[in-house]
């Protein structure tokens, strides 16, 4: 029987029951690769945010001995863990709705693998112009995602903003389609500032081209499965900030993090026992 709303199902015996919001997107992300995810935020707190990621460019650029130099090693218009350097984004790692859909995906047990702001000037290439998957490299599919990644939209997404270009499904095969497939089926994805581009980290992705005549910025936020290791070691780079927050330990990678000795990893094991 149909709902009313869409269309019924002939010879259909088994099929999904998502029964909340974020059950609902982690479903549309098993199979499409990637949904669009109101984060809530006001005009004045995304401004904020841009604001923030801009000083933690300019700060970066200035600890790396300037922009020439990042320019160098292809790291110019990418601010690495910005959560080091403002607690702001912290919170936006921290978000609800979108920890709700990747525990759904994920389980219980996320750990966030990275954050980067990306920052997508207008007419200048970016790195991140190649198609990728956020897991790069592998050539293989599992029937459970191992990471999800969460777009934050500073500005707006949109083709001519050079936003986010997917090829819906890819996250499901194994190798990287031909070039007259791939442009057949790449989406350009619409996202309003303030909302998250949420996708398997091995959908297939680009940035678009930005034809817009202002700067584009996003804070690309991966989370995973705690056996894959984070880019960047947050503990270490935190120096201890939140390890013991009950609520971000565990995001943040305190919790499975490699032991340094066998007494630290006995340690721990004793500490997890007494919880």
């Amino acid at each position: 029987m149909s709902d009313g709303t869409t269309p019924g199902a002939y010879g259909v015996v088994e099929r999904g029951a998502a029964s909340t919001d974020a059950a609902r997107i982690a479903e549309r992300i098993r199979l499409a690769g990637y949904a669009v995810v109101p984060g809530g935020f006001s005009g004045a707190e995304v401004a904020d945010l841009g604001s923030r990621l801009d000083r933690v460019m300019a700060s970066q650029v200035e600890e790396f001995g300037g922009a020439d130099r990042l320019a160098s090693i292809g790291d110019a218009l990418t601010a690495r863990c910005p959560l080091v350097y403002d607690e702001a984004f912290v919170a936006l790692a921290a978000h609800t709705t979108v920890l709700a859909i990747c525990r759904e995906l994920l389980g219980d047990y996320v750990v966030l693998m990275q954050q980067n702001g990306v920052i997508n000037p207008p007419k200048e290439g970016h790195t991140q112009a190649a198609y990728h998957r956020d897991l790069p490299y592998q050539h293989f599919v599992s029937t459970r995602p191992l990471a999800i990644s969460a777009l934050f939209c500073v500005d707006p997404f949109r083709a001519e903003t050079g936003g986010t270009m997917v090829i819906p499904g890819s996250h499901r095969v194994e190798r990287f389609p031909s070039p007259e497939v791939a442009d057949s089926l790449a989406v350009s994805v619409d996202a309003d500032p303030g909302s998250f581009v949420v996708f398997d980290a091995m959908l297939f992705h680009r940035a678009g081209s930005n034809r817009s005549g202002r700067i584009r910025r996003g804070v690309n936020n991966v989370f995973s499965v705690p056996i894959i290791s984070q880019q960047i070691s947050l503990p270490l780079a935190l120096n201890g900030r939140h390890r013991d927050d009950p609520a971000l330990s565990q995001l943040l990678g305190y919790e499975s993090a490699p032991a340094a000795s066998i007494l630290e990893w006995r340690t721990r094991r004793l500490h997890r026992s007494r919880k």
